[in-house]
């Protein structure tokens, strides 16, 4: 029961980041009902600011900075609240040098911490001095950091991953590059709507791809330049296969000195068990075609008497450039899994 339940969210991943903003707002709605804590409404608008976006490792990152950064702006705020009378005309240049130095901090990774720092240095500053005001401020520190830890136990609850959705991206496109390349290397191309349609899906996965990849690189540190190298590798794929298409079917000549090499037609079908594998998750025990063979097979081209031909060496060109991106391909993710094996191995 369990594991369907885990299927259908993660194959519904927006209708379940939405339950799971509706649950943690209830919960936090029910934790005030049963703890009345003053000012609480800042707590349930944390939690739905902190579960903005639906994966699981963007939520973490913002919660902790969220807690991280309200903290800081409060110490901040709480030393200006009790600066001495004598002193108060340096308030004002206290504050705005704090803010300059955390808006000098915040950038890249770092913005969102200190952009809040800077926030709440100035909702705890300006409360002014007086017993009920400080109060109120810090009634407000409290709930923010109430509301994100609420918001990040939802999140770990209901896990919502960006590795999930891309795992499938990128599983679908090999499966539809295999589908092609097959295409090409038989007797009889498919239709040009066919190809088209396939093209399509493959560069709307790929650019799915690369806008999940900040996430993916988030939920998995370790391996973020592994997973960028298998976006760029797979970019070079895409277009290596379209190429090949068009090259083997350029001319009526050239197509029939390459369907004449006896050993291509099973360097083809490696490639294709190959795609086939990998689409599998399998990563191990592949076996990558010799690029040698492709050499053997262009000196093995007559040439006609009144003309160079040039398309069968370009098509072998691009095949030896496209087991070379596979080769690539299995290394990277042979990589990631290396490293995931070793974050689970016990010490």
């Amino acid at each position: 029961m369990y594991s369907r339940l885990k299927l259908l969210l993660l194959t519904h991943a927006q209708f379940a980041h939405a339950l799971r903003v509706t649950l943690a707002i209830a919960f936090s709605l029910v934790f005030y009902t049963f703890v009345p804590v003053p000012h609480s409404m800042w707590g349930p608008v944390t939690v739905a600011v902190v579960l903005m976006q639906p994966y699981a490792g963007v939520i973490k990152q913002k919660g902790f900075q969220r807690v991280g950064g309200t903290l800081l702006g409060a110490i901040l705020g709480l030393v200006t609240v009790f600066f001495p009378q004598n002193l108060a005309d340096f308030v004002p240049v206290w504050m705005l040098t704090w803010c300059f130095l955390l808006s000098l901090k915040s950038h890249g990774k770092n913005t969102y911490i200190f952009f809040l720092a800077v926030m709440t240095l100035i909702i705890v500053a300006y409360q002014g001095n007086s017993e009920q005001e400080v109060s109120v401020a810090m009634w407000r520190v409290t709930n923010i950091i109430i509301g994100s830890l609420i918001a990040m136990a939802f999140s770990m609850l209901f896990p919502i991953r960006a590795q999930y959705q891309w795992d499938q991206l990128f599983n679908n496109n090999l499966h539809d590059l295999r589908q092609l390349y097959q295409a090409h290397a038989s007797a009889h191309i498919p239709s040009i709507k066919i190809l088209s349609r396939i093209k399509s899906q493959v560069n709307e996965r790929q650019i799915q791809m690369v806008s999940l990849l900040p996430n993916v690189q988030k939920e998995n540190k370790k391996s973020a330049g592994h997973y960028k190298a298998i976006v760029t590798i797979q970019s070079s794929m895409i277009s290596l296969i379209e190429q090949l298409i068009e090259t083997h079917w350029s001319s009526d000549i050239g197509r029939r000195q390459l369907l004449a090499q006896t050993g291509l037609k099973a360097y083809q079908q490696q490639i294709v068990q190959i795609l086939n594998q990998l689409a599998d998750h399998n990563h191990t025990a592949l076996d990558l075609p010799d690029v040698h063979q492709l050499k053997e097979m262009a000196l093995q081209i007559p040439q006609p008497k009144d003309s160079i031909l040039l398309g069968p060496y370009g098509y072998l060109w691009l095949t030896r450039q496209l087991v070379y991106r596979l080769d690539e391909l299995i290394v990277q993710l042979q990589l990631i899994q290396n490293t995931k094996h070793k974050a689970i191995s016990p010490l």
